[in-house]
């Protein structure tokens, strides 16, 4: 799976929060709870069964510092506190980062029957800001009404904060990448018509490129900004320049290059309106590619009309050819437990067909044979997949924790369901009650 931090050299009861778009790491106690909605990053003492005598929140921003921003922060004191008792501005962290910060008391309302709301209540706060590069990460933190914040609260906050590690580049928040894209679209490319297209897209000479799955992987390595994008922008231009046999090849020519492969449901409907799709299960779609060794490109609707073949011809061609390729490429795989309880396996090396060795009947029995009747698979991504004993299930808990973080953060994301290979085929898994 992949790997997303450097927790191990954590102190014990420590753990490690990412960022968005990885923009900073820092460490907490587990006595404390990171929450993430949306934008907005709640930090809480562990629940009690009590109300919280004290929140503290992060935001992170991009700052384009030509003068423009996709979300320009405008933070202030009253704004954010309003009803300002006192404040004043602090010693700046003990970091490599400029940083600032104040502390106050403000009055709020308090909530109940009309004459308990003509009352105010102190609390007090804290404000930090802190900026690295194009990144601006605000943390405010308050006490609950008529609660003073004591010291070792703010100690913890204040550690918190001084453990955050901006990344060297920062990435670029998506609008701005899409205008990146386009800046080298019509730099590598000057004569050919470039221009945004739909939700997160551009168009070149009148292809369209979803930018999702290479801002995935921009986002593992945001100063590689050329070396992600180029290869496929050049991809779709070397395609436009081929003549009406290789773009509608005759099917004697390719029926051993088409193989299955597996897409997210709203990603298809979107993405490949117009292409072979066949519905599957957990949020996914079979579809269809034509191999062309270092790139694929997708089966469409009129290809089957020219071949006159069906859809289940072609998905039968497919599976036939996936066989095939696991025979010529034998998966290296890595077992967790040892042949009286295996536990969990994964592939050694990503390939993209991984996945959609998921669609066989073959390589169901084998995970069977394995594991027993039944088998939990995750498939976070095109490359890779899991495969869990049932008779684990604090290990499949686990796995499940982890398919949610890599189908974030790995490219060509898949699913973040788990599912399971039976007897009857392929189902979605559903956590049953001890």
């Amino acid at each position: 799976m992949a790997e997303t931090s450097d927790s191990d050299n954590l102190p014990q009861g420590f753990s490690e929060f990412q960022g968005p778009a990885n923009w900073f790491r820092c460490s907490y106690p587990n006595s404390v709870e990171f929450r993430q909605k949306e934008s907005v990053i709640e930090v809480r003492p562990e629940a009690t069964g009590v109300s919280a005598e004290w929140s503290m929140a992060l935001y992170a921003a991009w700052v384009d510092n030509e003068g423009s921003s996709e979300s320009t922060p405008s933070f202030s004191v009253s704004t954010l506190f309003p009803s300002v008792v006192r404040s004043q501005q602090g010693t700046p962290l003990d970091m490599d980062v400029e940083n600032r910060n104040w502390s106050g008391l403000s009055r709020r309302r308090v909530s109940g029957p009309w004459w308990k709301r003509l009352r105010r209540q102190a609390y007090e706060w804290r404000l930090w800001i802190l900026e690295h590069r194009n990144v601006m990460l605000v943390a405010s933190l308050q006490s609950a009404p008529g609660k003073p914040l004591d010291a070792e609260t703010i100690q913890q906050c204040t550690s918190i904060l001084e453990s955050v590690r901006f990344a060297p580049t920062p990435a670029m928040p998506p609008e701005a990448f899409r205008q990146e894209v386009l800046a080298l679209a019509k730099k590598h490319f000057p004569l050919l018509e470039v221009a945004s297209r739909g939700r997160f897209a551009i168009s070149l000479q009148g292809s369209e490129i979803n930018l999702s799955n290479f801002y995935r992987s921009y986002l593992q390595q945001p100063e590689s900004m050329a070396q992600v994008i180029l290869p496929g922008l050049t991809s779709v231009v070397r395609l436009q320049e081929w003549g009406p046999e290789q773009v509608m090849p005759p099917l004697e020519e390719v029926e051993d290059r088409i193989m299955p492969m597996l897409y997210p449901d709203e990603d298809a409907a979107d993405t490949l309106k117009d292409f072979v799709q066949l519905p599957w299960i957990g949020g996914l779609t079979q579809v269809f590619v034509i191999d062309e060794d270092d790139t694929y490109r997708f089966v469409h609707e009129s290809m089957l009309e020219q071949w006159d073949l069906s859809t289940e011809s072609l998905r039968e061609l497919a599976m036939e050819n996936l066989h095939t390729y696991g025979v010529q490429h034998p998966m290296q795989v890595n077992l967790v437990g040892d042949e009286d309880d295996p536990q969990m396996l994964v592939p050694v090396n990503p390939d993209p067909y991984n996945s959609a060795r998921i669609l066989g009947d073959t390589f169901h029995k084998r995970l069977r044979d394995l594991f027993g009747p039944e088998v939990i698979v995750g498939v976070p991504n095109r490359d890779f997949f899991v495969a869990v004993s049932l008779n684990h299930p604090r290990l499949i808990s686990h796995v499940q924790d982890r398919v949610i973080q890599d189908y974030h953060a790995m490219h060509h994301p898949l699913t973040q369901r788990l599912l399971v290979i039976s007897a009857d085929g392929v189902s979605e898994y559903c956590e049953r009650e001890s």
